[in-house]
């Protein structure tokens, strides 16, 4: 059973998806949600919290939140696939494969997933969707050692980082590159953009336990479909280390 503050949060997403609250308004302050909801400020301070870390609310003015809507977000504290931080924010996950085959490894290819030039390597290509809806074309590629593997899963359904941690091929490192590129013609009729609209595009190399290259992957977004958030931590900053020293 829920925690009884994820059950307020869930109350509120709610509220926000039937216009309750209107974006760009202020939620009511923790004072009044507490009596709203019979519970403690620290209660309804958990619940907005998580509004704050899906992006459906902001904090603008003090303490106050102002609702942004239901824009999901995707945050990199944790090592997790397009399905799995789906299902976690309670939305559904789905795919179109565009391609999917086997061929020689390009040098850039090699170089990343740290095989000989033309080692076979596996490149999927596919339309991401969140509540059917299309919101990112995902360009892959994965070394031999996973190959098979992934070419017997469904590729529409389901994820296939745990269909592979099932497997003993464990995604425990992850390195993200995060920009913004034009919408090509094809990515464009894919995600019903205009050409040249702009894209949040995301480059990642996900690693076994032991340093090895698992997956590659160039993951274009629209720009309305997901925010990517980061949280960071005084503790490993090198800004904290430096603090300490006597100068």
């Amino acid at each position: 059973m829920a925690a009884r503050y994820q059950q307020i949060a869930q109350e509120l997403r709610e509220a926000i998806r039937q216009g309750a609250y209107a974006i760009g308004t202020l939620l009511p302050s923790e004072g009044e949600l507490a009596a709203q909801y019979n519970v403690s400020r620290g209660t309804v301070r958990q619940a907005v919290a998580a509004l704050e870390q899906d992006g459906s609310v902001a904090v603008r003015q003090g303490a106050r939140r102002v609702v942004l809507g239901e824009v999901p977000t995707n945050s990199f504290a944790e090592m997790q696939s397009f399905s799995m931080w789906a299902v976690s924010r309670g939305h559904h996950p789905g795919a179109i494969v565009l391609s999917a085959a086997k061929g020689p490894s390009t040098e850039e290819e090699a170089a990343r997933m740290r095989v000989p030039v033309g080692d076979p390597v596996l490149r999927l290509n596919r339309l991401r969707t969140l509540d059917d809806a299309p919101v990112m074309v995902e360009r892959s590629f994965f070394p031999e050692s996973v190959a098979e593997h992934i070419l017997a899963m469904d590729l529409t359904t389901g994820s296939i980082t745990e269909q592979l941690t099932e497997l003993g091929f464990v995604h425990a490192h992850g390195d993200h590159l995060i920009d913004a590129v034009a919408a090509t013609t094809l990515d464009a009729k894919l995600l019903g953009v205009r050409r040249g609209s702009p894209l949040l595009r995301q480059r990642w190399l996900a690693s076994s336990p032991t340093g090895q290259p698992l997956a590659w992957s160039e993951d274009s977004y629209r720009a309305d479909a997901v925010i990517i958030s980061v949280r960071n931590s005084m503790s490993a900053n090198t800004l904290a280390r430096l603090s300490g020293r006597r100068v």
